[in-house]
């Protein structure tokens, strides 16, 4: 049976009587708007934001793999994507699509409210909610921003490692890719997507 396509009808309730907002029944949700949000996650520190990404993803990818027959590992990745997408658009953190470059997999999160100062934080969220979702390890690292569009690396701890480090030396997001894919004799610190 084919999984079914994200369907948010429903997803958030308001029960304006008691004051509360609900996301898929479970308990209350606060309606925060995005500046305040990102003031306090860069005042908490990269720690506590991390913390606070990690919850947030996690609850989402928990949702995502209960909705989707079979779990995620029988879903084809762009339903995954998809689900993924719907939770992050309930929360109000963008609009998420998939690119692929050879074996890794790059999530190109558009319009956050959150900007650049936010890409920590979605980072975590990223990250948490895969794992959740797939029930394995991941890491989610940010290749770059154009604007309002972010690109996240989503991978196991050796690519992810390679890539920051990689990143960090001033080497383009692109030929950072094309690295974690060259053979290991090409040169003594690439491949391993």
């Amino acid at each position: 049976m084919p999984d079914p396509r994200f369907d948010p009808s429903k997803s958030v309730t308001f029960d304006l009587v008691h004051g509360l907002v609900h996301l898929e029944g479970a308990p209350s949700r606060l309606l925060v708007p995005a500046d305040a949000l990102a003031a306090l996650v860069g005042a908490a520190g990269a720690d506590a934001a991390a913390v606070f990404g990690r919850s947030l993803g996690d609850a989402m990818g928990r949702r995502v793999a209960g909705r989707l027959a079979g779990g995620v590992s029988a879903a084809p990745v762009e339903a995954v994507v998809e689900h993924l997408g719907g939770e992050l658009a309930l929360a109000g953190l963008g609009s998420l699509a998939i690119e692929r470059w050879g074996r890794a997999l790059v999530l190109v999160l558009d319009q956050s409210p959150l900007g650049a100062g936010g890409d920590a934080l979605l980072e975590a969220v990223l990250a948490a909610a895969i794992e959740a979702a797939a029930g394995r390890r991941v890491r989610a690292v940010r290749l770059g921003r154009d604007g309002v569009r972010a690109r996240f690396f989503v991978g196991g701890d050796t690519g992810a490692g390679k890539l920051k480090a990689w990143l960090a030396e001033g080497v383009a997001w692109g030929e950072a890719l094309v690295r974690l894919h060259a053979p290991p004799d090409a040169h003594s610190d690439r491949g391993d997507a």
